[in-house]
């Protein structure tokens, strides 16, 4: 569960709710709509309230009473009725923790372990220092805050302290300068210098593409330089992308270097000097430099606070706390430069301040909609199609369905066989394969013979009509064995398997349905989806079901079609239409690729010039669009010379941007795919065409299930003028919005602030160091433009003190000053930073960045692919009951692969989101590069990453940073049910791999029992909980030991009471009657961690448990208070102690161990894949260390005389930077794991290499073999090239596409140089490097068909990529065909 704040904002949480209701199926309780509308306001004063219980009065009627408990139990309350007649009464409650069962909560220690732990507290017993140390403020006595200044001024990423300067005058730069009189905000140069003057607050509103941004800055700078003023002016930016792109144009405007006048700072980069006067930073840096407190802005005249539309947290941060500063300082002056500023709200918190409007460009934007796109460019695709004809059929379907619908509701529940599925016996249940629908491709109804259709018709009509269960039995082998799509719709009333089977209550048949595959959100042609059904037929058991399976647990907005039937909206019958047929074909949720790259080619085909820059959502539709664009649609791969594709994104680095800016050759068009950073950061001015897709993701808080999701969500009304202004730079502009007119009307206005839709921990930390002192947090957000609930800030503190960030008076611990200096969330922070104590870095870092960002595994569409990537997902796990593991070696795998050059083929076929990938590399640099900052990794010596990294192949010790980090989220299993701190009853969500018990094609009946059953311990963590209605769901769970939690779990200061000998309480409703189980009981004592988890031990177990909690705690407060100070023989001691007792501990419970956890990642840049052009598919780092690879060496007795000199190379880095191994993909035995490890570390540099290379032209080939040279696309260059260095020898395989032999081979005998061959007839080729022909005779392919390729699904190896990499063995064999020819 993502920790923080909820969701402030009342109007969107109302919207929320009614449209939870709606889903929900709240209408089907008639009641009156006042009454609906007050029991919602009640609830929902209730939750922000510090109220235990509500009280309704006597008055209501049964339904009324009925909504009231359904609507409490959905939001996750207690309701109770009581009494009888005029005199009953509804109460409802919010859980406190106590509802979850108590049940027995056991913990040990083997003899060996605690022979251990005796071992070290004999020899490092608890001082009494340490001891106080160690507890809670309270039993110290009061005493005064502790002193923060000290700590404050340590904060990282700050300014640096100038004084104000009189500026020099800019150089001329006659291009540049006729540029910037040309900008209309030029005009009012005057007018805004003069009104800065005369106040101390100016809005400036400025169209996009006025050139407030560069220009008012400049304008300070020149009127202080002829007024002789000193100054020194801070710009703030919300990205960093766009505070270095800034702050490069205005210094070339004045004709400087960056870093002299004009310089800029973000995290961990910097350009300035003491000359600098005009700083550009992001809003969190001047934020850091106000930390160390006011007197950092006592030499600033001037802060330009750029984009303050944009509402996002930190911007209204930092407004509440300039609000406070200017109060200070008089002579301060604050500028607000917006290009859609909310006018009225700032003026209303600022006070009375002047408004300056200024105008945009002066080329006229002409706007199309989706209905005009639909109709001007005949777009249509084959779904649309089928919908017309469709049109009729569904009108049928609807009677049909009536007629069953109508029929009487069976009075009671059909009689399921209770315990086994008709299929428990079938063999379909294990076939031994665990890969077993990878080969399967659901077949389109239309292609499904006669007699099928008529089989599906019939098991769904008995299921639904005569309640025959044993119609599953057949209906599940079609599914099966004939690859029909378990998402079949019955052909005369569109209902499918799980319709009816939710309908008529057979539950375990609907779980097994689910588990299969089934789509939950289908709809009948009535409207209803299998939800609904069971909702309709009173069918309880099949709702909670359901419910607890719906993949989002919110409601889906409302779409565009309803939109369109509700519409009162002028719209021609053809666009009505058109409209309904493209909303039927496609869900308007999602972004339309296909329709963007066929208006994309109706742009080339229409026009010659003009850059077209396209508006995408997120990274993973920028990745997705470009590739289709460069490798995958022909209108465009054909005729790559013409264009240039760019990418702009806020995660990318900085280097690839300035590329953005340039101007493309003559007869080149630019294509820009950008996110909502170029809607007001970045100006491109050669930009004509814009391709809105009217989304945006957005970072969002679910106060109702306390969890934090990457939305994506529909712009606002600004955003969209925002996006419209960015054509028509030059000349006049298009731009196509990709929502209909109706759907712009109904987007808001302004974007909702993000202070009101985000988690705040984080900013609690940071306002504890910009609040005056003794000012309560709650107090100082009450200040913002638009605050926060104050009852979400009272939660997101108490969380801060749960996780030791927060003492109990508010003030930062040593822990929470580090972890506000950390870019994650506080409890993913403390998991990090407890890695790094624990020796157990890298892995950490990569799932806490994952966790940070998201999951990168995707849900395909077709059911059959969803559980192919459910068993891709379970196979990253290798069997350790974790979903962090499956994080974790994919994206060890996902690394692999990069390094061989096939990301993205391993991507599709593992269904995981190469664009997530990229950004969690970013995110893991910027990490790490702070905790080097901040002194928790040093550059060498005790401490340095390979100190840091000792026990990171140790998934116990890593599971023991996981627990630390997510504590509170913890789970308990007692019997077969899970519950936690507050939750009675929890699942596991279906996309936890825990959910999903050892089976390979048929799901058991009882999933989730059977999942719960086949856990190894009783414990879990979790990284969020869902709720739909009354049943809560975990996803991404670890099962860990009850010591790791005994140890790693709670507070640091536990009270003295903590530790108890437990009393035998007689006479208690769950006492015992067996005398042996008193005596026994009376023995155990009791550790305490908080109010839920209360652990039962014998009394040594207990002590010696405590201790090394202690001493471990001591150790990790140590480290927080002097990150850099070497360790101690007892920290050392403590570390391994622990290390070997949870090893042990692992070990007996039967958890795996895998191997390969703990392996360094390349070090790629960030922007490998962020630069594309026509003539580079992939813009590689050639920086890169060269890396080791695990290769096993082949038996060669053949070749011994063509590698007489072998060339060794010998990287620098082995140690610290080896290449990760392949991951395997399936469970792995420990003998075996060792093995390959053992392979992958000690693999020499000796291995020859093999690989086959394919070329288009056949005259390539002979020019090869008269000069001696190849070359191959950039694409490969990068994977040849560490072959080269890294191998004793590299044999190229040779084949012309269509040939059908392979034409020789050469030994790769250079690397590739940026020297290019003219003469080869193919594009998009690179650098050529020398080769030496061994044999020119052609092979065929006939002679090669019983040689397999194991680096390639096994397929024969003429059946190759080019550069597709031969497993040596196999390259060995087939080089040793020429031999016999």
């Amino acid at each position: 569960m993502s920790r923080g704040g909820q969701k402030s904002n009342m109007s969107s949480s109302k919207q929320h709710q009614a449209s939870s209701l709606k889903a929900k199926g709240f209408r089907d309780i008639r009641i009156d709509e006042e009454v609906k509308i007050a029991v919602n306001i009640a609830l929902e004063r209730f939750q922000y309230s510090d109220e235990k219980e509500l009280d309704f009065p006597s008055s209501l009627t049964n339904s009324e009473r009925a909504f009231i408990h359904r609507l409490a139990q959905s939001l996750g309350y207690i309701s109770k009725s009581r009494g009888k007649g005029c005199s009953r009464f509804l109460t409802v409650r919010k859980k406190d923790g106590m509802e979850a069962q108590r049940s027995s909560m056991s913990c040990s220690l083997s003899p060996s372990c605690r022979a251990l732990v005796q071992s070290l507290m004999q020899r490092f017993p608890i001082s009494s220092r340490e001891r106080s140390q160690l507890q809670p403020h309270a039993e110290r006595g009061l005493q005064s805050p502790p002193d923060t200044t000290d700590s404050k001024s340590r904060t990282s990423g700050r300014l640096s302290h100038g004084i104000p300067q009189v500026p020099p005058r800019r150089s001329s730069a006659p291009e540049l300068d006729a540029f910037r009189k040309a900008l209309p905000v030029y005009e009012l140069q005057e007018q805004i210098i003069q009104s800065i003057r005369d106040h101390q607050v100016v809005l400036v509103l400025g169209e996009t593409g006025s050139g407030k941004t560069t220009q008012i800055p400049q304008f300070l700078l020149d009127d202080c330089s002829a007024t002789a003023s000193p100054c020194r002016i801070f710009c703030t930016q919300p990205r960093r992308l766009a505070t270095i792109a800034v702050a490069e144009r205005v210094a070339a405007e004045r004709g400087e270097n960056i870093g002299q006048t004009v310089g800029y700072q973000i995290r961990l980069e910097s350009r300035v000097s003491p000359k600098t006067l005009l700083t550009f930073c992001t809003s969190g840096v001047l934020l850091r430099t106000l930390m160390a407190g006011d007197e950092a802005l006592s030499t600033v005249t001037h802060v330009i606070v750029d984009e303050v539309h944009e509402r996002d947290g930190l911007t209204d941060f930092l407004l509440t706390k300039m609000k406070e500063v200017l109060q200070k300082m008089p002579n301060l002056r604050l500028v607000l430069s917006s290009a859609a500023l909310d006018v009225s709200l700032f003026m209303r918190y600022f006070g009375s301040c002047p408004v300056i409007h200024i105008k945009g460009c002066p080329y006229e934007v002409k706007q199309l909609f989706l209905e005009d796109i639909l109709r001007s460019t005949a777009y249509t695709n084959k779904d649309m199609i089928k919908y017309k004809k469709e049109a009729q059929k569904e009108e049928s379907q609807q009677c049909s369905l009536s007629e069953w619908c109508e029929r009487d509701v069976p009075q009671a529940d059909p009689p399921e066989r209770p315990t086994v599925c008709v299929l428990q016996d079938n063999q379909l249940l294990d076939d031994g394969g665990d890969s077993v629908f990878s080969q399967m491709s659901e077949k389109d109804v239309s292609s499904l013979e006669p007699w099928l259709l008529r089989e599906m018709d019939s098991c769904i009509s008995s299921i639904f009509l005569n309640q025959d269960a044993d119609a599953f039995t057949q209906l599940f082998n079609l599914i099966l064995n004939e690859n029909i799509s378990v998402d079949y719709r019955h052909s005369e009333t569109s209902a499918t398997a799980l319709m009816v089977s939710a309908g008529r209550g057979f539950v375990s048949h609907t779980e097994q349905l689910l588990n299969m595959g089934a789509n939950i959100n289908i709809k009948a042609s009535n409207g209803w989806t299998a939800l609904d059904w069971a909702k309709h037929f009173k069918q309880t058991e099949a709702v909670d079901l359901l419910e607890s399976h719906i993949w989002c647990a919110e409601a889906s907005p409302q779409d565009e079609a309803s939109l369109l039937q509700n519409s009162s909206c002028e719209l021609s019958c053809e666009d009505q239409e058109l409209l309904k047929a493209y909303h039927h074909s496609f869900d308007d949720e999602k972004v339309d690729l296909q329709l963007i790259l066929h208006l994309l080619h109706s742009i080339c085909q229409s026009s010659d010039q003009g850059a077209v820059l396209i508006f995408l959502p997120g990274y993973d539709e920028i990745v997705s669009l470009r590739d289709q664009i460069l490798f995958d649609d022909k209108r465009f791969t054909e005729h790559q010379q013409r264009f240039q594709v760019f990418v702009l994104h806020s995660s990318m680095q900085t280097s690839d941007q300035k590329k953005v800016l340039k101007s493309t050759p003559k007869g080149v068009r630019k294509i820009i795919l950008s996110t909502n950073i170029a809607e007001t950061s970045i100006t491109v001015s050669d930009v004509v065409f814009v391709i809105d897709s009217g989304k945006v993701k957005e970072k969002a808080y679910d106060a109702l299930n306390n969890v934090t999701m990457l939305k994506m969500v529909w712009i606002s009304k600004a955003s969209a003028l925002q996006r419209k202004g960015r054509a028509g730079r030059c000349r006049p502009g298009v731009c196509f919005h990709l929502f209909s007119r109706l759907r712009f009307s109904n987007m808001l206005e302004h974007q909702i602030p993000q202070l009101l839709r985000m988690p705040l921990q984080e900013l609690c930390l940071h306002t504890k160091l910009l609040a005056p002192i003794n000012c309560p947090v709650a107090e100082f957000l009450s200040r913002a433009p638009e605050p926060p609930h104050i009852n979400t800030v009272k939660h997101a503190v108490q969380m801060l003190k749960t996780i030791d960030a927060m003492d109990p008076w508010e003030n930062l611990t040593e822990l929470g000053l580090h972890l506000a200096d950390l870019p994650v969330e506080p409890h993913l922070g403390k998991m990090v930073l407890c890695a790094v104590v624990l020796k157990c870095l890298d892995p950490v870092l990569t799932i806490a960045c994952t966790l940070a960002h998201r999951e990168p595994f995707v849900l395909p569409a077709q059911a059959a692919q969803r559980r192919v990537a459910m068993l891709c997902r379970r196979r990253f796990t290798a069997n350790t009951f974790s979903d962090h593991m499956a994080l974790l070696r994919a994206f060890q795998a996902w690394q692999k692969a990069r390094s061989d050059g096939w990301e993205r083929a391993f991507c599709e076929k593992n269904f995981l989101s190469q664009a997530t990938m990229e950004i969690i590399v970013s995110m893991r640099t910027q990490l790490l590069g702070q905790l080097r900052a901040t002194g928790f990794v040093r550059a060498r010596g005790g401490g340095d990453i390979r100190d840091v990294n000792q026990n990171s192949e140790n998934w116990a010790v890593v599971k023991a940073a996981l627990v630390a980090g997510m504590y509170p989220n913890l789970i308990h299993r007692d019997g077969l049910s899970l519950s936690g701190e507050k939750e009675k009853k929890v699942r596991l969500h279906p996309t936890s791999v825990l959910s999903q018990p050892q089976y390979k094609k048929i799901p058991p009946a009882n999933g989730q029992a059977a999942a719960v059953d086949s856990l190894p311990t009783d414990w879990l963590i979790y990284d969020e909980m869902t709720r739909a209605h009354r049943i809560a769901s975990v996803r991404c769970c670890t099962a860990v030991t009850p010591l790791t939690i005994a140890l790693f779990g709670g507070g640091a200061k536990l009270p003295s009471s903590a530790l108890q000998e437990a009393v035998l309480q007689r006479g208690s409703a769950d006492s015992s009657d067996s005398e042996v189980e008193d005596q026994c009981s009376a023995r155990q004592a009791h550790l305490t961690l908080d109010h839920w988890i209360n652990f039962r031990l014998d009394p040594e177990t207990a002590e010696l448990v405590f201790g090394l909690r202690q001493r471990w705690q001591s150790v990790f407060l140590r480290r927080i208070r002097s990150p850099s100070k070497a360790c101690s023989q007892l920290d050392e001691s403590t570390i391994r102690t622990l290390v070997s007792v949870l090893s042990a501990e692992e070990q007996s419970a039967g958890l795996q161990q895998p191997t390969g956890i703990g392996q360094r990642p390349r070090p790629v840049s960030a922007e490998d894949s962020s630069s594309y052009t026509h003539t580079h598919g992939r813009s590689r780092n050639t920086a890169d260390t060269p890396q080791q690879e695990a290769t096993a060496s082949p038996d060669r007795p053949r070749l011994a005389s063509q590698l007489k000199n072998p060339r060794m190379h010998h990287s620098r880095h082995q140690e610290e930077d080896l290449a990760p191994c392949g991951i395997s993909e399936g469970p792995t035995s420990p003998s075996t794991a060792l093995v390959s490890m053992s392979a992958c570390v000690r693999a020499p540099h000796s291995s020859v290499r093999y690989f086959i290379m394919k070329s288009s032209n056949p005259r390539n080939i002979e020019l090869s073999q008269q000069r001696s040279v190849w070359s191959t696309t950039p694409n490969n260059e990068q994977k040849l090239n560490r072959a080269f260095q890294n191998s004793s020898a590299v044999f190229l395989v040779f084949s012309v596409q269509g040939s059908g032999h392979f034409q020789g081979y050469a030994r790769m005998t250079s690397a590739v140089s940026s020297e290019r061959c003219l003469d080869f007839g193919s594009s998009g080729l690179g650098g050529v490097f020398s080769v030496q022909w061994i044999h020119t005779e052609s092979l065929a392919f006939q002679l090669t068909h019983k040689l397999l390729n194991p680096w390639n699904d096994n397929k024969k190896v003429q059946i190759s990529r080019d550069a597709q990499e031969l497993e040596p063995h196999t390259g060995n064999q087939l080089l040793q065909l020429w031999e016999k020819l």
